[in-house]
């Protein structure tokens, strides 16, 4: 090492090809230049300050020696101690986790630990970054901070364990310029197990950063409309991306999101080619839909246990502003995660049933009911063996409500162990009270009308159009009635809910097309 200049407080002095340095060093206000073939090791940690700067031409090794603080490398001058002109590399080893902060261009970086580093603020690596083992933590939500990666090389991102071992679990930024269909690699996941990458092809060789995130759960708006051909989306993990160049055709790409053993995509080949790259867009109204398009053949993967669906054409349909991706299916058979069509609390007497219609619940092995006083601090009520159906429609109940609010929520397992949560159901219950539920509304379909127990064989249900002609009638025998509207024209209608004693309820629906 040479022209090491001390500036202020405290000058770090190491010598010869191979320097060695213990346990945590303070660098306030040094200037560093380290050739070439030089070989620098640091073992605890190292903190700069102040107007530090360091040419870091040779290879640093940084091995945290404590779980506990002092941790890895320390950075908080303003623009980032290694000075851009850098050719080396930086290595983080060792056994316990590390930290890195502040704003550092590495040129090469190497993530070699054994549990892990992490990231808590921006950092570039302007070259290759080395995921072999362990993982990095950066900034998880939109609108934080990400490791990014400036070098727009396809390459720019490498692994000796072909990342089965290391991978981003946060926010991770590319710059991209190279044309299709070579394909920009983002390798993302979520805890130490689920490696969940995304992949891009770009539709021209203009620059533009690219941002990705895989979140485990249930997407944005999950029960919202689906544009045909999408059936029913994941409800166990989703994808947020973002570009810097939005609503531009920079941003205009093939995207490919991968499925492995917790997506739960069919294990039949001509099944699993059903998926489906699903996105919440605005088209109005907001909705999950298929922008770029689809045809078969774009699922590639030997199994059910990992694979990409690609969408088909590069088009101007994405928008990077309305981020939120997922896995879908225009099959109903397609397994993925249960379509949950409706889950319902209502007072029904001195009790409170609930309701819910699932379909392709080939997977679920059973529903739990858990309860609440608060809507926080669920507790369990019951639980209920799935029929494992195409389509299937429960009923449970609550025996002893309390007075006032009652908050109900489904855990839904799967055959793996796995679960997910419904959105959570209120009723207010008064002991006595019986409640009427007429949903969707308005609809294309099927009208739901959901009806206390005393109602079944001792009541009449009537449409009439808004202009007061008569259309159907019917006398339910079930707590649940399905009425198929579809033959209707647009437009608004009356349903009127006679009772043997002569008295009646009247409910206003919508009847809308497509």
């Amino acid at each position: 090492m040479k022209n090491l200049i001390k500036t202020f407080l405290f000058a770090l002095t190491l010598t010869g090809y191979n320097s060695y340095s213990q346990q945590l060093v303070r660098a306030t206000d040094i200037r560093m230049v380290s050739e070439a073939g030089t070989k620098i090791v640091l073992t605890g940690g190292i903190t700069f300050t102040g107007t530090s700067d360091w040419l870091n031409n040779g290879d640093t090794y940084l091995y945290k020696t404590t779980a506990t603080s002092p941790e890895g490398w320390l950075d908080s001058t303003g623009s980032g101690v290694l000075l851009g002109t850098s050719t080396g590399n930086v290595f983080f080893n060792g056994s316990f986790r590390q930290s890195f902060y502040g704003k550092t261009k590495f040129y090469d970086l190497t993530i070699r630990n054994t549990f892990g580093d992490t990231l808590l603020s921006s950092c570039e690596v302007k070259n290759i970054l080395h995921l072999d083992t362990g993982f990095v933590f950066t900034k998880t939500g939109y609108g934080n901070d990400s490791m990014l990666v400036s070098n727009t090389a396809i390459a720019a991102i490498v692994s000796t364990s072909n990342f089965s071992k290391s991978w981003v679990r946060g926010r991770l930024s590319r710059k991209a310029n190279v044309l299709q269909p070579a394909t920009y690699l983002f390798p993302i996941g979520k805890t130490d197990s689920l490696f969940a990458p995304v992949k891009f092809a770009k539709f021209n060789t203009n620059n533009s950063t690219w941002t990705a995130e895989y979140f485990v759960g249930v997407p944005y708006d999950h029960n919202t409309i689906m544009s045909p051909p999408v059936n029913h989306i994941s409800w166990l993990e989703y994808w947020e991306i973002n570009s810097n160049t939005q609503s531009t055709p920079d941003e205009n790409a093939k995207l490919s999101l991968s499925w492995r053993g917790p997506s739960h995509v069919s294990a039949t080949a001509g099944i699993r080619d059903s998926l489906l790259v699903a996105q919440y867009i605005n088209a109005p109204p907001f909705r999950w839909d298929v922008p770029g398009g689809w045809v078969t053949g774009n699922t590639v993967g030997a199994d059910s246990l990992f694979g990409y669906v690609t969408n088909n054409t590069l088009g101007t349909g994405f928008s990077y502003l309305h981020r939120r991706f997922t896995l879908g299916t225009f099959s109903k058979y397609n397994s993925l995660p249960i379509k949950l069509i409706y889950f319902t609390a209502i007072g029904d007497g001195n009790k409170v049933r609930l309701n819910w219609d699932v379909a392709n619940e080939q997977d679920t092995k059973y529903y739990e009911v858990e309860k609440s006083l608060t809507a926080t601090n669920f507790t369990h009520l019951a639980t209920v063996m799935s029929l494992r159906a195409n389509q299937s429609l429960y009923t449970d109940y609550d025996y002893t409500p309390a007075m006032g609010w009652n908050y109900y929520r489904l855990k839904i397992f799967d055959m793996t162990g796995n679960f997910t949560y419904s959105p959570v159901r209120a009723v207010k219950f008064n002991k006595g009270l019986e409640e009427i539920r007429v949903f969707p509304n308005p609809t294309s379909d099927i009208l739901n009308i959901q009806l206390p127990s005393s109602y079944i064989n001792n009541t009449t249900l009537q449409v009439y159009g808004i202009d007061g002609k008569f259309i159907s009638s019917i006398k339910p025998t079930v707590n649940t009635v399905q009425l198929n509207v579809m033959h209707l024209p647009a437009a608004t209608y009356i349903l009127q809910i006679l009772k043997k004693d002569g008295s009646q309820e009247t409910y206003r629906f919508v009847k809308h097309n497509n």
